[in-house]
């Protein structure tokens, strides 16, 4: 990810892929959020919002440790930044009972939570290499919000979009009126209407 200059880009970046994955939040039909399958793990995007859900609640807890590790260790307690992969499994285990409604509404605190941080955080704490030791040596905070607010909406936009135009598709395929031949010498719709044929 390229370097973050200002708070002001941080911010607007933020705020466009978070308008992007929320209009296509308001698209989805209700039943798509449990029965869509958007990878090989099988998450629902109910699981997907809730995985973006945890990663930014999780990075506005680092955010407010400042110069303190004592209460946490990112990125979470027994795991290793080399072992995201498993973190996102127990993301998952732990929140795949959530109710829709919990889910968000966990996505919207926790954004707004993170945001929040963006706007009032002094801006050279915000945009220094390593200021504080949760950042590691190569990162700012504003990379790490960047990580858990835009790129994760980002990523999680695209499979909104596929569910989206796959729901789209769906609808559709099933408006549309298929004539085929009968014996008589009329036409009939898949909807079972008589029309004469000419």
């Amino acid at each position: 990810m390229p370097l973050i200059s200002s708070r002001r880009e941080l911010i607007a970046e933020i705020d466009t892929e978070n308008a992007k994955l929320l209009s296509l939040i308001d698209r989805v039909p209700r039943e798509a959020w449990i029965t869509s399958s958007v990878n090989s793990a099988g998450w629902s995007l109910k699981d997907v919002l809730a995985h973006v859900a945890d990663w930014a609640q999780r990075c506005e807890k680092w955010c407010a440790l400042g110069d303190s590790l004592d209460a946490m260790t990112p990125p979470a307690r027994g795991f290793k930044w080399t072992e995201t992969r498993e973190l996102n499994h127990a993301i998952y285990l732990k929140r795949r009972s959530h109710t829709l409604a919990r889910v968000l509404k966990d996505y919207r605190a926790a954004h707004e939570a993170l945001r929040l941080r963006a706007m009032t955080m002094p801006e050279a704490d915000l945009l220094s290499i390593g200021r504080f030791a949760w950042c590691g040596k190569a990162w700012s905070v504003a990379k790490h919000i960047r990580a858990n607010t835009a790129v994760h909406d980002r990523w999680a936009a695209k499979h909104f979009n596929a569910v989206v135009k796959a729901a789209g598709m769906k609808k559709l395929s099933e408006k549309s009126v298929r004539i085929t031949p009968s014996s008589s010498g009329t036409r009939r719709s898949s909807r079972g209407s008589m029309k004469n044929s000419r």
